[in-house]
């Protein structure tokens, strides 16, 4: 029989725990406050990294010191590149230029469609211009014609050779830059509807007495009605345009379109209260 032997285990008092268990609470009480320290320095250092992020984003490191303007010759375009430089150094960083912003305040020029927004490192911002092209020619008795944009903004003159359907104001034409009266703003909306090979064909339209009323090239005349359901009505046009032959469309005196779900076309006398536009423009 060997000599060596298991030492017998450590007695206890009686109520007390077993030192093994003893020894054992403590390595778990300490894994358990280690844990803790871990997970509060993890949080430190996830804090840490987000303001050194906001601090990078907003701060002057990466703050917009400048802005240039491609693709723009207006006569405003001083001014444009002034307030986007303006939009941007007050809204944003290199990180997180505010597009939005400078593309709302871009398209107040009439010569901007919408903008891009690249970075110019390492300071700065390059915008390039996608152009606005005239949309429609306005008239008005006594003054020069002018072109707006499809968001209703004078452009300036007529160029040569524009093709373009036209409205004709009863009021002075706005000046360069500012918007139609909201009437013509509505009519802008249903020419926009209409078929594109169609919409210059679209002459004189006129709001006269609540009516509005054109012409259809050297064609027929178009009665419309009120500015109600002008998107019914230029629906109805386009529908009325599809079916007809052009031998049909060159006897008839005019469209009408004033109940859209009941167009007409007509080769007598233009219906009672229409305004004959026929030689405006």
């Amino acid at each position: 029989m060997s000599s060596e032997q298991t030492p017998p285990p450590e007695p206890t008092q009686p109520g007390r725990p077993h030192p093994e268990i003893d020894r054992r609470r403590r390595e778990v009480a300490r894994d358990r406050g280690r844990r803790r320290r871990m997970v509060v320095l993890a949080a430190l250092g996830a804090a840490v990294c987000v303001l050194a992020g906001y601090w990078l984003a907003t701060g002057p490191v990466l703050t917009i010191n400048g802005v240039t303007v491609e693709n723009y010759q207006g006569p405003d375009a001083s001014q444009l590149r002034s307030e986007l430089s303006s939009a941007a150094s007050h809204g944003g960083s290199l990180l997180s230029p505010p597009i939005d912003v400078m593309t709302a305040v871009a398209q107040r020029f009439p010569g901007v469609q919408s903008i891009s927004v690249s970075r110019d490192w390492p300071l700065g911002l390059s915008v390039r211009v996608i152009p606005a092209t005239p949309f429609a020619i306005v008239r008005a008795p006594g003054e020069r014609p002018v072109v707006v944009s499809s968001r209703g903004l004078v452009m300036g003159p007529v160029p040569r050779h524009a093709a373009r359907p036209s409205i004709v104001l009863s009021e002075p034409i706005p000046a360069f830059g500012h918007p139609l009266p909201p009437w013509a703003m509505q009519v802008l909306g249903f020419i926009a509807i209409v078929h594109a090979k169609t919409q210059p064909k679209i002459q004189g339209l006129t709001y006269t007495q609540g009516q509005l009323s054109g012409q259809l090239g050297k064609g027929p005349a178009l009665v419309l009605g009120t500015l109600a359901l002008l998107e019914e009505k230029a629906a109805a046009l386009n529908a009325v345009l599809t079916k007809v032959s052009p031998a049909t469309l060159g006897r008839a005196t005019y469209i009408d379109v004033t109940v859209p779900t009941r167009p007409a076309l007509g080769t007598g006398p233009l219906p009672q209260g229409t305004v004959s536009t026929s030689t405006i423009g």
